[in-house]
């Protein structure tokens, strides 16, 4: 197969994983990797609905808001660490912020919070949760900034242009403001070990995968300094979320079959998982 241009500093790249049907190509140059542009589907922002977190999609979560206690103690371990960088000031941006757990973890805090998200029901229930949180695209969508740090937590990788998207971030930073985004490091040991079966490999949704020091590139390209702040941050998984990811994972067969019954079964618990595939990153204006 040819190689394919890369989308974020148009280096050639070559054919790396291949998975559902969807080719990736890892860059030469950046050394991230995407889907190319024109294998993505025209119509894939429509998979971001209720399904997406009720597990009525082949991928995302198989019920987001039953989860909610674990993935909140996630989020407050992430607020946590952003307040020992030392922002500006309290007002927070969260790019992507589904049902607004961060955003609730972070107001508890006392932080004034602000989000964007394309999903209207998620864009409901946070209302619901007197939080402010503009339904649309992040980069067309009407902010009152300036915000004193911006966050993306797994969004990155689902963006179509996220060089576009950083660069909007950075507009919309206050003087000594920084962004926060957290997203799968595909250079690390455990990703390299499970190879197509990563978890964080999951296409169409996920368009980019990025190491260290490809994000860094793709920082810079955006006016932000290649000098970050990373942190490889565990978080804590229900069993039933496991099984839902497993089951996905699974060849078809008695084995798919039984993480899908699990799952199905509401099997109580969780994990806290931490193999040093995710990256916690910061970074400010260059």
């Amino acid at each position: 197969m040819p190689s394919a241009e890369c989308p974020l500093c148009r280096a050639p790249a070559d054919p790396w994983r291949r998975k559902r049907r969807f080719e990736i190509y890892l860059c030469s140059g950046c050394r991230n990797a995407f889907i190319r542009d024109e294998d993505v589907p025209d119509d894939l922002e429509d998979i971001y609905s209720k399904d997406y977190f009720e597990g009525n999609e082949h991928t995302g979560y198989p019920d987001y808001l039953a989860d909610r206690p674990i993935i909140e103690r996630n989020f407050a371990d992430r607020v946590e660490w952003i307040e020992r960088l030392g922002a500006p000031g309290p007002r927070l941006l969260e790019v992507g912020s589904a049902y607004g757990l961060f955003l609730c973890a972070a107001r508890d805090r006392g932080w004034d919070v602000h989000g964007v998200e394309l999903a209207a029901d998620c864009v409901d229930a946070s209302r619901r949760d007197g939080l402010d949180v503009v339904r649309g695209d992040f980069n067309a969508a009407e902010l009152e900034g300036p915000f004193d740090v911006i966050a993306m937590f797994d969004v990155i990788e689902h963006l179509r242009d996220p060089v576009a998207c950083l660069a909007r971030a950075r507009e919309l930073l206050t003087p000594g403001g920084f962004i926060v985004i957290e997203t799968g490091d595909h250079a690390t040991p455990w990703a390299r070990l499970l190879g197509n079966h990563w978890y964080f490999l999951d296409p169409p949704q996920h368009l980019f995968y990025f190491s260290r020091t490809g994000l860094s590139e793709v920082f810079s390209q955006a006016g932000f300094s290649s000098d970050l702040r990373v942190r490889r941050m565990g978080r804590r998984v229900s069993l039933k979320n496991i099984c839902f990811k497993l089951a996905a994972a699974a060849p078809s067969g008695a084995a798919r079959r039984a993480f899908e019954n699990a799952s199905m079964r509401g099997i109580g618990g969780h994990l806290y998982l931490n193999f040093g595939d995710g990256m916690l990153v910061a970074a400010s204006p260059g």
